[in-house]
């Protein structure tokens, strides 16, 4: 996976200004908006919606949260690392502290799929996860997950 083709350094960032996954899904709308052609309000409507059928936490403190848009013309993710991690109704009961979200096409159904294992691999790396975890910077942040998806290729 070329990750330079889902995140940019705009997109990775640590965040201390997030409390709750509604307000993890409002910054990520934000962000996506930024970057591609679909609305805030339908970015986040998608995600929402993806979260009520089940909670995309994978567990050990890590959330994929994703979502298909009508509106969006290409993969865009957004990186987060929480400086203080919060209640995601985890399966292991843990709060979240990263964050790699995802908005497709509504039409891709098999690259979504394919992100979203590859994106999983990369997050179930423990070495990975301390290295984010010990990230203080976007860029730093940005780098790990590049090396870390260039092993995976």
């Amino acid at each position: 996976m070329n990750i330079n083709q889902l995140l940019s350094p705009d997109t990775t960032l640590v965040c201390t200004q997030v409390s709750s996954k509604k307000k993890v899904l409002e910054k990520v709308s934000e962000l996506i908006e930024q970057v591609s052609s679909s609305s805030r309000k339908h970015i986040f409507e998608s995600l929402c919606g993806r979260e009520k059928l089940g909670s995309t936490a994978l567990g050990d403190g890590v959330a994929i949260p994703h979502g298909r848009v009508a509106q969006c013309e290409q993969v865009k993710a957004v990186f987060m690392l929480l400086e203080k991690p919060i209640d995601y109704d985890a399966p292991d009961g843990k709060a979240v502290d990263i964050i790699f979200a995802l908005v497709v096409p509504e039409q891709a159904h098999k690259e979504h799929l394919g992100h979203l294992a590859q994106i999983a691999q990369i997050l179930s790396d423990q070495k990975t996860l301390s290295q984010i975890r010990h990230a203080h910077s976007s860029q730093a942040l940005f780098e790990i997950l590049e090396e870390s998806a260039s092993k995976l290729a």
